[in-house]
Order: structure tokens, then C-alpha cells, then sequence
């Protein structure tokens, strides 16, 4: 007989006896699960579902593959893992929602807000396929270095916790999947990048961001250390307190007994942990996995680390290996969100708690600051209030008790600093805002800089961070400016009303410019967006006044205006403001998250009163003359 032919029939008899042979897990708590394997779900003669209970499509779901282009969505392969799930009762991952990688190239040529329109006609149109998902990576890959999304300043950028646009990400998906398991995803966290990994999800989970598992890939486990791997597992888990997945287990082992201590070393440490709640595989047939070497049934034959993993996935250990999904689904949706992560020291800082249970009734919920009992809420909206009396840290916890008394926990957290120092006692308004007098004391609570070196260096002030003030139109101005850095400053408003603006800003690209907000309650409401062109000869030495006017009042009296960068590589020297009777029609658009509504009303019920409204005074909410 043909030795080819041997073959064939060899490798087709393995691939019989491994199909009708081989069980999932028997856990009904935790996932042992795959992915798809070039674009299929079975592979030649091996059912996918007599092996894995979960299934994640490698790169079928990802959002270049669905819209390659603005107006068309290629579904089939997403659809093929998805029903084949459906089918046989698998669970289903989505992978991925936001990722600087693999997103369509057409993105690329839109304007920040096109991007963030096209981010939610993105998700809206996931929803609509797909509206029973129990299980998203959410954003994937970005600690610095990897993959953050270039179009994150759509999202709102880095802003105050430096992550806002990877929270506001997570609440979009929340809104959409309130029962889903949203999941931040990345690589390199068990070894090179732990620190920056722990501090980006903490920072996340401290913000009250709806995320309710961190994935850490485990690509880098080939050669580590046991004692360095467990540790590292623990150490992460002890400072985020939130579930874990192993999302994309390989490793990428020629020689089988090398493979399979590995396995045997770490499987059952990551299975065994109560905060595990499943395993994925990335890829198990030899020749078809993201690197060379981390297949393991090569040839229609199991390798020894499969075979292995077989025989201990039916172990009792593995059978009842705690999970903090019981049935693999989330019970719980509990988010202590305080108004910052970093506060003055004796400002109030509310507090908000975002609880639901999928099955089961809230009963009460208890909030615990530094591990004290601080205050039983009982109803919701479950708010509060917290007044930090000393510098430092503020550990938040919160436990949910449902009416038959199961419980359910989330922590979060803010730091408290010294007061905010506005530069030279701040400015007037009507005046003029230099921008290189910004607040100062802390990085992230009155500027924020997208690195630590002040390139300007100018030597203006010794408190500025990484902000670069340069010299420029005659004094200093801002330079050096990156998407989503913004500054702050405290101005005493003498005059309510609205307000004109020359805005001094030199450019020597195209598609630069920045955005003026006024900081109420701890969001920002934008009061205009500033495109700034090229300016004079095209260089930055020359500085232009770019004029317009607020889209909404000004209130009497001291506040924070914030200068946010949306678009790269503009200098800004300063922003001079002038009352204006000028009445112009304010749109919804202007006064989304505003105190005012489109007849110029006060929406908000704690400030009824007088103001006054493009030079008209309003009374009691009601306009004394139409407009």
C-alpha cells in the first residue's frame, strides 16, 4: 500500500478514537475552553465540542474582519462560532470590542467625532446580531507599548484617571450587555508588564468602570520559574480583587516533555483558584496555532501535555475546583464608583454604588472605607458621601446582600492629596487665562501630561510635571501638546452669562486643535472645540487669535475651566474671555450634561434660582422673555 495512503487512514483512525474518547470538563462552574482553528470551528475529523466547552474565534469577531469597510459587515465567520455554540450549548466569547490592532483602516481618515459615532454604530450593531452575549473582551492590549487605540481620544482619551476612554469603552458595552461578563484583555502579564497591568485594571476597577474580570493571556509562561509564576498569580490577584480568566493559554514547546511540565506546573494552580474562572486554550492543532510549537495533537496524535490534561481535567480536584461564576454566568453587577480616584483632602466625595442582581433581590448594601463599616444603604440610587480628613489612600468596599443573604463584594478606591494651588490666585473672568498658569499640586487631579519630562524647559515653574511650557507670542505658552492631555484652572467668574473667547494658538500642521469645558461634579460640560490651522508661515513661532463663543452660560463665581487637547501639536498661549449679550440657539448637542435645557431653563433641582441666560434673566426656571 502506498505509504501516503498509510498515512491517511493512520492519522484519520486517531482522529476517530481521540473524537469518541475525549470529555469536556465536568466542572459546571469553570470553562475549559478554544478557539477556532483557520477560521473553522471542527477541524478535519476532531469535534470541537467533545474536547472544549467554550469557544473564542481567534480572529472571526474582530472588528476589521466584520466592517472592512464603513457600510458593509461580513458576519459569517462570527456566526459560524457563534451558532456552533448555540448548537452545542458552549459558552461563547466575543473577542474584541476596542483594540488598537486588527480595527478597519478606514478609521483612520475620520474626525474624532465621526470615530466615536462609528465606535457605537460598531457596538449597536453587535447588539443587534448577538444580543444575548455572556462573555466580551471588552478592550484588549492597552499597556503602553502594545496596542492602545488610536482613536481612544473618540472615547475621551486618557483624561482624569489616564484610562477614560477604556472606561467610558466598558460603559458602552454595559449598556448594551448588562448580564455579560465584560473582560479587559491583555499580554506580558505575568512577568515583564505585571506592575503596568495591575495599575491600569486597579485604576479601572477603582473608577467604578463596569468591568468584571481581568484576562491575562499567558503567552509568556514558556520558561518561567514556578515559584516566580505563582507568585506573580497571587500577586495580581491580591491587589485587583476581581475575577480572572486564562484567556489565551500556548505554550510554544518543540520538545513534548518540555511542554508538558509546563502544563502539569501551571493547569492546575490556574484551575484550582477559587478567582479562576476558565481556561482557553489558544489553539490546539499542531501547525494551526499563533506560534509554531504550542499545538497539542499534532498529526492526528495527542501529545503528551493533551493527554495529560485530559486525565486531569477528570480528577476530583478539577471536577470541584471553586469558580466565582457559579454556572459560569454573572449574577451580580456591583460598581462602586467614587466622583474621582484623586480628591483634595477635606472636599466631599460622593460616592455612588451601580448594583443589580440577574435572579435574586438587593436586600442592602454595606460600604466599607479602610475595612470599617462606614454606612448601610438600603435603597437605591445607593449614594453617598465621604469627606477625606487625611492625606493618603482609601480603600472602598462595598457588600451586596440579597434578601436570602448570599453576598457579593467590589472594592474601589481614591487617593487624597493636599488642596489644589491655583497659579497666582487663579483669574478673573471677564480676563484673560494664561494657559501656562494652570492649577497646580498632582498629576491626573489638576493636569494631566502624557509624560513626565517638561520639554519645553523653560524652567517657568517647578510644579508643572511633564506639562511643556515653552516660550512663544512674547511670554510662554503650552507646547509639545498630545491627544487627551488637558490642564486645569480655577477663575473667579464675576459676571454670569455667556461668554466670547480669542483663543492665542499657533500650529504648524494641519488638523490640530483643543477643547474648553467647565468642570461640574466631577464631569467636564464642553463650553466650545477650537480647530487650529496652520498658522503664519507654517511654523509654531506664529500665534493667531481663533474667536468664538461658549455654547452655554457661565454661573456666578468660583469654578474649573478645562482645556482638553483633541487633536496633537498645537501651542496655546492664552484665552481671553469677554462677556457677550450676543443670542445664538443652543442645540441638544451643546447642552448634553449641562444644568440647562433648550428653553434655557435650570434643569438641575439644587441650583434653581436667578441666572442669566444670553444677557436674559431667568427666574425660578421659567425665561421672563422668549427668545
Amino acid at each position: 500500500m502506498n505509504q501516503l495512503i498509510k498515512k491517511s487512514i493512520f492519522v484519520s483512525f486517531c482522529l476517530f478514537a481521540l473524537k469518541a474518547n475525549a470529555q469536556l470538563s465536568t466542572n459546571p462552574d469553570k470553562f475549559l475552553g478554544n478557539i477556532t482553528t483557520s477560521g473553522q470551528v471542527d477541524y478535519g475529523s476532531v469535534s470541537f465540542h467533545q474536547l472544549w466547552n467554550q469557544i473564542t474565534p481567534e480572529n472571526e469577531s474582530k472588528w476589521a474582519s466584520i466592517q472592512p469597510n464603513p457600510n458593509s459587515f461580513n458576519w459569517t465567520g462570527c456566526d459560524n462560532a457563534y451558532n456552533y455554540a448555540k448548537d452545542h450549548n458552549l459558552l461563547f466569547k466575543f473577542h474584541t470590542l476596542v483594540w488598537g490592532s486588527q480595527y478597519p483602516s478606514w478609521m483612520n481618515n475620520l474626525s474624532t467625532d465621526a470615530q466615536y459615532k462609528a465606535i457605537e454604530d460598531w457596538m449597536d450593531a453587535i447588539k443587534k446580531r448577538y444580543p444575548d452575549l455572556l462573555m466580551i473582551d471588552v478592550v484588549n492590549e492597552a499597556i503602553t507599548g502594545h496596542a492602545p487605540a488610536p482613536y481612544k481620544a473618540a472615547l475621551g482619551g486618557d483624561g482624569a484617571t489616564g484610562y477614560d476612554w477604556i472606561i467610558k469603552a466598558f460603559e458602552m458595552a454595559h449598556e448594551r450587555w448588562p448580564n455579560a461578563i465584560l473582560i479587559y484583555n491583555d499580554y506580558n502579564t505575568f512577568q515583564w508588564q505585571k506592575s503596568e497591568f495591575i495599575e491600569l485594571v486597579k485604576t479601572l476597577r477603582d473608577a467604578g468602570a463596569p468591568i468584571d474580570a481581568y484576562g491575562m493571556q499567558s503567552h509568556d509562561l514558556n520558561d518561567i520559574n514556578i515559584n516566580t509564576f505563582k507568585n506573580a498569580m497571587d500577586e495580581i490577584q491580591n491587589a485587583l480583587k476581581i475575577p480572572m480568566y486564562i484567556t489565551e493559554y500556548d505554550i510554544d514547546k518543540a520538545n513534548d516533555n518540555d511542554q508538558l511540565q509546563r502544563y502539569k506546573e501551571q493547569i492546575p494552580y490556574m484551575w484550582e483558584a477559587d478567582y479562576c474562572a476558565g481556561v482557553t486554550l489558544w489553539g490546539y492543532i499542531h501547525g494551526k496555532t499563533w506560534v509554531d510549537n504550542s499545538g497539542i495533537i499534532k498529526n492526528g496524535v495527542e501529545r503528551p501535555a493533551m493527554t495529560w490534561l485530559k486525565e486531569y481535567i477528570k480528577t476530583d480536584a478539577a471536577k470541584k475546583a471553586k469558580s466565582p461564576f457559579p454556572g459560569m454566568v454573572k449574577e451580580a453587577s456591583v460598581y462602586v464608583k467614587p466622583a474621582a480616584i484623586k480628591v483634595e483632602k477635606d472636599v466631599v466625595v460622593p460616592i455612588e454604588i451601580l448594583a443589580s442582581l440577574r435572579t435574586k433581590t438587593i436586600d442592602h448594601i454595606d460600604l466599607y472605607v479602610n475595612n470599617a463599616l462606614y454606612k448601610t444603604l438600603n435603597t437605591a440610587p445607593y449614594t453617598t458621601e465621604y469627606i477625606p480628613a487625611s492625606l493618603g489612600r482609601y480603600d472602598l468596599k462595598a457588600v451586596v446582600v440579597a434578601t436570602d443573604n448570599t453576598k457579593y463584594e467590589r472594592y474601589a478606591g481614591f487617593t487624597a492629596y493636599e488642596s489644589r494651588a491655583p497659579y497666582n490666585g487663579g483669574a478673573e473672568i471677564p480676563g484673560t487665562i494664561e494657559c501656562e498658569n494652570f492649577d497646580g499640586k498632582v498629576e491626573g487631579m489638576t493636569y494631566h501630561d502624557s509624560d513626565n519630562t517638561d520639554e519645553g524647559n523653560t524652567h517657568y515653574r517647578s510644579d508643572n510635571g511633564g506639562v511643556d511650557i515653552v516660550t512663544g507670542n512674547g511670554s510662554h505658552a503650552i507646547g509639545y501638546t498630545a491627544i487627551g492631555e488637558w490642564l486645569e484652572y480655577t477663575v473667579d467668574v464675576r459676571e454670569a452669562g455667556t461668554y466670547k473667547y480669542k483663543a492665542y494658538a499657533s500650529s504648524g500642521t494641519t488638523g490640530s486643535g483643543f477643547s474648553i469645558g467647565v468642570v461640574k461634579d466631577g464631569r467636564v460640560v464642553n463650553l466650545c472645540k477650537i480647530q487650529v490651522s496652520k498658522t503664519g508661515n507654517n511654523t509654531w513661532d506664529n500665534y493667531e487669535a481663533f474667536e468664538g463663543s461658549f455654547s452655554i452660560p457661565l454661573e456666578k463665581g468660583k469654578q474649573r475651566l478645562r482645556i482638553t487637547i483633541d487633536n496633537p501639536y498645537c501651542n496655546i498661549d492664552k484665552i481671553v474671555l469677554e462677556k457677550t449679550t450676543d443670542i445664538r440657539q443652543i442645540t441638544k448637542d451643546d447642552l448634553k450634561g449641562s444644568r440647562y435645557n433648550l428653553k434655557g431653563e435650570m434643569i438641575d433641582e439644587h441650583h434653581k434660582g436667578i441666572v442669566i441666560i444670553n444677557g436674559k434673566k431667568v427666574i425660578n426656571n421659567s425665561p421672563t422673555s422668549t427668545r
